[in-house]
């Protein structure tokens, strides 16, 4: 199986500036391998492919400095936003900004190219060693690592690992899981989860965008356009990182609940299509993503993820509840 271990990375300025630059490449390669298939594919209707990496390197020779594997993945990303596009699953391709506030590129481990040795990790092209911040330790062997840049201030890598299943000894226990749009899950028996650290974040956000409305509009009296006004700009900044703890906040609750989960109980028989309340706390989308995660460290560990349509999953709890009662009844409780 295939399992990825994310780290902060601390480079030195010679390795950030050679991580920019990489960045670059792989977007200029990306941007002109798609401009000319979308020529190619206005004119003839056939997209060509003749045009590669290796063949922008003859005429762009700063290309030779960038990572080479780097700039084949690029090239593979494309095919596969085609493909994507061809086949209905996704939009026409469009072209890589350098103003997103995200950078990356993807390498592969060819020849023992990609390693860790203690603290330091080895990545193709840098005779110098990265530090990295290795807080939980690497599985199995590594086949890729893919680097990136939050507005080229914070670097992280993924590296992409090949491991195998973990056995673990089977205890039978079974929970039945269904959505709730306070909590995200309601389980059959009462279970101690974490509590959702979302309202301090959210009433700082809350905040955070009344000021860049009133920045907004101050930058709007004194005519002048929001992208050169400072103090926009600094407002809207802080409005994007608390966006991203509040996103990093929801994904560290759904590891630790999917974790629980998994650890505890054998058998999940989980609720499919839950109906879907526009105030809740916790959309649809963040029920999928704890099912994408419930299923696929069931596969890690072996346990059993059964999903149950809305319907046969309500009178199936119904028909339990009204066994406990009976039980009860003739218990004497």
């Amino acid at each position: 199986m295939l399992k990825a271990f994310r780290f902060r990375i601390y480079p030195s300025e010679c390795q950030k500036q050679w991580l920019i630059r990489n960045f670059g490449c792989v977007r200029f390669t990306y941007n002109h391998l798609l401009h000319a298939r979308q020529v190619s594919y206005k004119k003839t209707g056939v997209i060509d492919y003749t045009l590669t990496p290796a063949s922008l390197k003859k005429e762009y020779l700063f290309l030779k400095e960038a990572d080479s594997l780097a700039l084949a993945n690029a090239q593979l990303n494309l095919d596969r936003a085609f493909r994507n596009y061809f086949k209905g699953r996704a939009g026409f391709p469009k072209l890589k900004s350098k103003k997103n506030m995200w950078q990356s590129y993807t390498t592969n481990n060819q020849s023992h190219t990609i390693y860790l040795k203690g603290d330091r990790l080895k990545l193709p092209k840098q005779k110098e060693l990265f530090k990295v911040e290795l807080h939980r330790p690497v599985e199995g062997k590594i086949r890729s690592a893919t680097i990136s840049a939050r507005y080229n201030e914070q670097f992280y890598v993924s590296l992409l690992c090949e491991v195998l299943p973990v056995d673990r000894t089977g205890s039978n226990k079974r929970i039945e899981i269904a959505y709730d749009p306070e909590k995200l899950v309601k389980t059959s028996f009462p279970v101690q989860l974490p509590v959702p650290p979302f309202n301090q974040t959210a009433k700082r956000l809350e905040i955070a965008k009344r000021k860049l409305v009133i920045k907004g509009k101050s930058a709007q009296q004194r005519k002048e356009p929001v992208y050169r006004a400072k103090n926009y700009q600094k407002q809207k900044r802080k409005v994007m990182d608390l966006y991203l703890k509040q996103k990093c906040q929801k994904e560290d609750y759904l590891e630790k609940i999917s974790g629980l989960f998994i650890r505890e109980y054998d058998y999940l028989l989980v609720e499919e299509t839950p109906v879907h309340l526009a105030s809740a706390e916790f959309s649809l989308h963040d029920w999928h993503k704890l099912l994408m995660k419930l299923q696929y460290k069931a596969k890690w560990y072996n346990k059993t993820v059964c999903l149950i349509d809305q319907k046969d999953f309500s009178s199936h709890l119904l028909e339990r509840s009204q066994k406990r009662e009976q039980i009860g009844r003739l218990s004497g409780f």
